[in-house]
């Protein structure tokens, strides 16, 4: 038994003697973080911008903060656009801006992809998702603007561009507080089939001192007063695109038209507007048309695209001795949307009132198809 203890115990010190191998443990590296946490698309859609394109922020924080690739061009049509554009996310969002401290007013989104609404509304919804998602369109009686644009009750900073029903671009730029309902008679309301649109239309207005039923046949206008059966025809208009009751201070309303002259070399558009006096149509505006926004080949060309390929949808807001006119320059590439941009604003003067006289009678305007041969 004493062999057996003096054993283990040499063995226990023989063990103890020997040197402990030591497991050296490699230090955790940690990646420092990054400068910057992009966001990814779907991009969220608000009253204030799209995801990080905030309206009010500058083109060149912007620009600093998306990934590369992002370009920042010049739009520029004399008379017509003159804009700083950041083109983003593979050219499907544009932030754009006259400011000269460069400062975002506004936002185009030309894919369904990058962004949407918080009730998923993107590039591809039908009118009527729109319409269900964010109420019916806004009805201001001091505003008109193309029926191919609508903007929703419930987001009012939200233009989008309707193409054969469905959305092809929406804009966000700030909007005015709703105005008050200006005095006077109520408009009509017409079935719901109708638009503004040509070549056919029917609306409620208020241009004879009652309410009033306009038709739009062609080139052709006539004014109906609810209460009456006689017909006021209006002279012919060639190349009308759309028409619509415009609110004066006065608490009456003047009949906008917006027609487009063509030729090879210039499109331009042409505002009429008339007031009635005595039963009769008044020219209201001066020039009589007014000559608006005239696009030629070449300046087309100066931001890439073909005069074919551009088109405008206006919006009129009426002023006590002005009609100012702004909207949206569109250009086309294919079926799709290349570019969705906010148009420079221009003051129309409006006629003084006056009583009847000959010109105020006079049936002969200048039509479309001659203005079309003007040069810009």
């Amino acid at each position: 038994m004493r062999h057996v203890w003096i054993a283990l115990l040499l063995v226990s010190c023989s063990n103890h003697d020997q040197p402990q191998l030591k497991t050296e443990r490699q230090p955790r590296v940690i990646d420092p973080p990054p400068q910057g946490v992009r966001a990814l698309p779907p991009h969220a859609i608000r009253s204030d911008g799209v995801g990080p394109y905030r309206l009010g922020a500058s083109l060149e924080q912007l620009g600093n903060q998306v990934p590369s690739g992002a370009r920042n061009a010049q739009v520029d049509i004399p008379a017509v656009v003159h804009l700083n554009v950041l083109h983003a996310e593979d050219e499907t969002i544009l932030v754009g801006t006259a400011d000269p401290l460069g400062r975002a007013a506004f936002v185009s989104v030309l894919r369904g992809d990058i962004a949407r609404t918080a009730s998923g509304i993107h590039v591809g919804s039908t009118r009527d998702e729109l319409v269900k998602a964010l109420g019916s369109p806004v009805i201001e009686l001091d505003r008109a603007h193309d029926p191919s644009v609508i903007v929703p009750a419930n987001m009012r900073e939200l233009r989008a561009v309707i193409y054969n029903d469905r959305i092809a671009g929406m804009v966000i730029a700030a909007s005015e507080p709703p105005a008050k309902d200006a005095e006077g008679c109520t408009r009509p309301t017409v079935d719901a089939d109708d638009s503004l649109r040509a070549p056919r239309a029917k609306f409620g207005a208020c241009l004879t001192g009652g309410p009033d039923i306009v038709t739009l046949d062609g080139d052709e206008l006539s004014v109906r007063p609810v209460e009456s059966d006689k017909v006021v025809s209006l002279p012919k208009i060639p190349n009308i695109v759309w028409a619509a009751p415009l609110r004066t201070p006065d608490g009456r309303d003047e009949l906008v038209v917006i027609a487009r002259s063509d030729d090879a070399a210039v499109r331009a558009w042409l505002l009429f507007a008339y007031r009635f006096d005595s039963g009769r149509p008044v020219k209201a505006v001066d020039p009589d048309p007014a000559r608006l926004y005239p696009l030629t080949a070449a300046n087309a060309r100066w931001i890439g695209s073909e005069l074919g390929d551009l088109d405008l949808a206006l919006e009129l807001v009426s002023h006590p001795d002005t009609i100012e006119v702004g909207g949206l320059l569109t250009t086309r590439s294919g079926d799709k949307l290349r570019d969705l941009v906010v148009l420079s604003s221009v003051q129309v003067p409006r006629r003084r009132a006056k009583s009847s006289t000959p010109e105020a009678t006079d049936a002969g305007i200048p039509d479309a198809a001659g203005a079309a041969h003007m040069q810009p």
